[in-house]
This record gives C-alpha cells, structure tokens and sequence, in this order.
C-alpha cells in the first residue's frame, strides 16, 4: 500500500479594493494570500492540510541549495552531508563547514534551515489543531499530527541537545518562547503525536496508511531513543513491537511535481540541476566518484541496485573541480521521496533480534527480518532508467536480491556492520543516514572500535578552507535561537 502526498499550490486571490472611489488606484487595502481571519472555519483545512505538507516537504527533502533560486535544502541533504552520502562540490563556505564538520553557531544556512523545520512543525500543529476543532474524522488529522511528530524526530536526529521548541499564536502573532529540551523530551514529543495519530485513526477506521505511517515513526523514535539519557532499556523491544505491525509494501511518500520550484525533488536539484552536492565513496584507495575523508561508506565501490550513481554529463560540479556524481533513486524533480516504509520496520525488527541475540540461522529473526524486503520486490526504490534523459519521470523497481547469510555477516567484520549496511542501502538519502551514524557511535562503541572519529569523515580535509575534519555529530542551535531569553547554548553536541 502506497500512501502519497500531494504538494498542493496554495493559489491567493487578492481582490484590491478601493478606499475613496474607483478612481483612485493608489488607495487600496493591502492584499494578503490567506489571512488569519479566513482560517478559522472547516472550509479553510485544505489550506492549512497543503501549507503543513508543503513546508514539511521544504524542510525533508528542500528544493534548491540557498544560492540556486530555491527556498533551501531539507534534512536530507543537510544531515547527509555532516554524515558520508554527500560531499561538496560548491562554493558556499556555510556548506564547506557542514561537510568538514566544522559548524559555526554563525552558520547561515544551518540557521536557515533550523528556521524552516520549525516552520514545518508550526504549519503541521497549526493545522492538526483546525481539523481536531472542525473536522476530527477528517483523514487530514492524523496526516498532519504525523508529519508534526516527524519534525520532532527530525530536531532529535539532526540537532544538537538542547533545541527549544516556542510556539506562534496564529491570530495575534505572539510567540511563547520554549525551554530547551533535551533529545530524549524531543523524541518522547514525538511519540505523543504519533499515538495521538494512531488513536484519532483508529477510531475513525479506514485509515490504515495513517497508523502505519505513524507506527514506522514511533518505532524510528525509540530506536533513537535507546542509550540516550532519559531512555530505557527496552527501548528496543518496544520499536519491535511496533514494526511487527507494518506491512513492508507500505510506503508513504513526498510527491513533487514541476508546477512551480517549491514542489521540485530538492535532492534531484541539488546535483542534477544545481551540481552543489555530489555523491561520495570512501573506498580507501578509490579516485571516484569523489573525495571524502576516512571512514565513510562503499556506496559506489560495491555494486548494488539500491544505491546506485553515474557521473553526471557535465563532469563537475559548480566549484569546477569536484567530481559530480548523481544518484539515480530520483532521477527527475518529479521523483517521490519515500518518509516511511515498511522496509524501515523489517530493519527496525532486526535490530531488535540483533541486540537479543537472536541471530542464528536457520530460524533466527534478524537473518529473517533483513532477507523478508529482499525477496519482495514489489518495494520500490524509485530511480531512473534513462539518467540522462532529465525529463524522464518514470521509475523502476528493485527485484529480488540474494538472501543474507552468517558469511555476509563475517564479511563484513561482524553482524552490526551488516544491519547498517542494509540500512545505509535500504534508506539511502531518506534522512537516516546521519542518525544511523550517531546511533553507532552512541549504542555500539564497545572497547572504542566507534569512536566518532572512526566513523564519520575524518582526515585531512580536500577543501583549503579547513586543513582536516572536524569533531561535529550534529547541527548546533543557530545565534538567532539567542533572542529567546530561555536559551543560551546547546546543553550538549554529544552523539
């Protein structure tokens, strides 16, 4: 089952009204897109249904990199290039600090970007709160508490400890300013608004894509949520419990169209279109697609069907000399972009067997649950036959791929490095990459063989902007988050 989003234009029509007598054009009311006042009754829930998925979308996967016409990267590009999916083959020096993982609190674009994901979280309670007022029954209840407990995961992945959350009144514009939460109060945030999703979907009935979608998430926030302060030891049998539910032909996916900029495939854009962002490989040794430090990911040197790349017509990207490598899961600013699946439970549910040690064959869940999305092919992951074709708007489906066995385990040093491979092909620039990194080195850094430094990019650095990587995991609060008198600083840059 496929649940898609529809990227809805919101469309204004300001009626200029004269003040002193048709004749005079120079006084008039000042027009407005959507008042505040027109957003009160039922009749205005498609709009707020449309803003709410349109910055979330802004926000997940952007549209154009800051400097290319756009509104601004999402989290995907933003969290993946802290972390090893992308490298930088622009100019930007805000972007340049992000891949050397040398975060300024001045940071331009980080401090953009913050502000268009709380936008998101704002736009989605906003008009999860109109449709529990007017329309409780209405399927765009739970869609919008769901994609407002996203946003929350999203802070929780991405950012630092510490993130406050203020809230806007609508009608008078006056802000509550928040307390700074820690990762784990955001994640617990999270999941009382997606058990809020699955108990208005629930008694509603019929909206079984509602429940899976915020079931996959819940799941996501436990997972994240285990060896954090304030999380509990069956952290991960409670993201199980969850997963177990989901069907793995579930999918929930941010449609784009070309209508207007705003609703393009930002990841498309941002290599294709953009060529600000290129694609890495950190095979030691390894000249293409381009330069990373140590650590990193086989993403090209390991032929797979789910991660797959080709060197883009013009070469290089808009520096003029870094390799431009672009992905062909989204080959056009057309391409959906998948937020859950029922893939991301299998995982879920494997890791959990992993971390009981249920690992043997035959028999044994986590073997079970990584080989279940492989022997069904009807799991898409989009990308494009023709890649240089860019009006190409079809996509192909993954087939069946050979089962998993203890062998691919000991190939690749143990059983924990084979479930983040398959998570690192399986979600692939869907915004896990960079939470997946920290998990490693926050649950599984036993006798130091995780440190930070041995998993993320480390090294020298191939920009003269910094000599080597730096020591970030995460996105720092922004200075602006400074004019909120209850904040001063991050609590903690930990993992």
């Amino acid at each position: 089952m496929t649940h898609m989003t529809k990227l809805l234009a919101l469309v204004g029509v300001a009626l200029l009204l004269p003040e002193a007598g048709c004749n005079d054009p120079l006084k008039v009311k000042t027009p407005d897109i959507v008042p505040p006042s027109a957003l009160s009754d039922s009749a205005s829930l498609a709009t707020l249904r449309a803003a709410a998925i349109g910055d979330f979308s802004i926000a997940y996967t952007g549209d154009h990199p800051d400097g290319s016409g756009g509104t601004a990267e999402g989290v995907i590009m933003y969290g993946g290039l802290l972390a090893d999916e992308f490298v930088n083959s622009e100019t930007f020096p805000t972007r340049i600090e992000v891949d050397a993982r040398t975060i300024q609190l001045t940071n331009a674009d980080d401090d953009l970007w913050y502000r268009l994901l709380h936008r998101a979280r704002q736009s989605a309670e906003a008009a999860a709160d109109g449709y529990r007022r007017l329309a409780p029954a209405d399927p765009g209840y739970a869609e919008t508490l769901n994609l407002a407990a996203y946003t929350y995961v999203f802070f929780a992945e991405t950012f630092c400890s510490g993130v406050p959350v203020s809230h806007l009144d609508p009608v008078t514009s006056t802000i509550t300013y928040g307390v700074p939460l820690t990762t784990a109060q955001l994640l617990d945030t999270a999941i009382a608004r997606f058990d809020s999703a699955i108990s208005v979907a629930t008694a509603v009935g019929g909206q079984t894509e509602m429940i899976d979608l915020a079931t996959v998430g819940k799941a996501r926030a436990f997972l994240f949520r285990a060896g954090l302060p304030g999380g509990l030891a069956g952290d991960f049998a409670t993201a199980a419990s969850l997963a177990v539910v989901v069907p793995t032909d579930f999918a929930y996916v941010q449609e784009h169209t070309t209508t207007t900029d705003r609703e393009n495939n930002g990841v498309f854009n941002a290599g294709a279109t953009d060529g600000r962002y290129s694609l890495t490989d950190s095979t030691p040794g390894k000249t293409a697609p381009s330069r990373e430090g140590m650590n990193g990911f086989p993403w090209l040197a390991v032929a797979d069907p789910r991660t797959t790349m080709i060197l883009d017509p013009g070469g290089v990207g808009f520096d003029g000399g870094t390799p431009l490598w672009d992905n062909l899961r989204y080959g056009s600013r057309t391409a959906p972009i998948t937020v859950a699946t029922g893939v991301e439970a299998r995982l879920i549910q494997a890791e959990a067997a992993l971390q009981s040690g249920d690992t043997i064959l035959p028999g044994g869940q986590f073997f079970t649950q990584l080989n279940q999305p492989r022997q069904q092919p009807s799991q898409r992951s989009y990308f494009n036959p023709n890649p240089f074709d860019r009006t190409n708007t079809s996509t192909a489906a993954i087939g069946v791929l050979p089962d998993l066995s203890a062998t691919d385990a000991t190939n690749a040093g143990g059983a924990v490095n084979l479930l983040f491979n398959e998570r690192a092909r399986w979600l692939w620039l869907t915004g896990h990459r960079l939470g997946d990194l920290r998990r490693l080195v926050r649950q599984y850094n036993t006798s130091g063989n995780r440190t930070q430094d041995k998993v993320f990019p480390t090294g020298p650095y191939f920009k003269v902007n910094f000599t080597d990587y730096g020591s970030d995991v995460n996105f720092p609060v922004p200075v602006t988050e400074q004019n909120n008198p209850n904040f001063t600083a991050c609590l903690d840059r930990n993992p």
